[in-house]
Formats: C-alpha cells, sequence, structure tokens
C-alpha cells in the first residue's frame, strides 16, 4: 500500500509541477512578447537556475507520468484487496 501510495504521489506531482511550469513559461513568454523579443520554448531556456529536466514538457513526460498515477492506483486497489481478505 505504501508503495502504491508513493508511485501516485510521484506522478501527481509530476503533473501539477508540468502545469505550474507551463503557466511559469506561459507569463514569461507574455512578457517577453511586450517587450518584443522572441519567445522561449522550454522551462530550461526559462529558469536556467531550477533544475527543470524533472518537469514533463511533452506528450511523453505526461504520459509517463500519467503511468504513474494509474499504477499507483492500482496498487494501491490491489492492497486493499488483499488486506480485506486477511
Amino acid at each position: 500500500m505504501i508503495v502504491g501510495k508513493t508511485v501516485f504521489l510521484a506522478g501527481s506531482i509530476l503533473v501539477v509541477a508540468a502545469e505550474f511550469g507551463k503557466t511559469g513559461l506561459g507569463n514569461t513568454n507574455a512578457d517577453r512578447a511586450a517587450a518584443k523579443l522572441p519567445p522561449l520554448h522550454t522551462l530550461a531556456e526559462a529558469f536556467p537556475q531550477y533544475p527543470t529536466w524533472l518537469v514533463p514538457e511533452g506528450p511523453v513526460g505526461f504520459v509517463i507520468a500519467a503511468v504513474l498515477v494509474l499504477a499507483g492506483m492500482a496498487v494501491i486497489v490491489l492492497a486493499e484487496k488483499a488486506a480485506k481478505k486477511r
């Protein structure tokens, strides 16, 4: 059960971090557009001081985060069923 909750939490944190990152990149690009500068395409360009390699930015990253969430949920459900049989 603990492993399932940990995997579920890791996937959820990745999804939330991606949404915060996408919002931050949008705000940065809005400021850059007002200053007539070219837009930035990745979080690493916008925030070089932070380790953004962990934040999913594309479809593959979101699929990995979704698989983590679903796998965690599956492990939790299986652990609850096993605990009820005892």
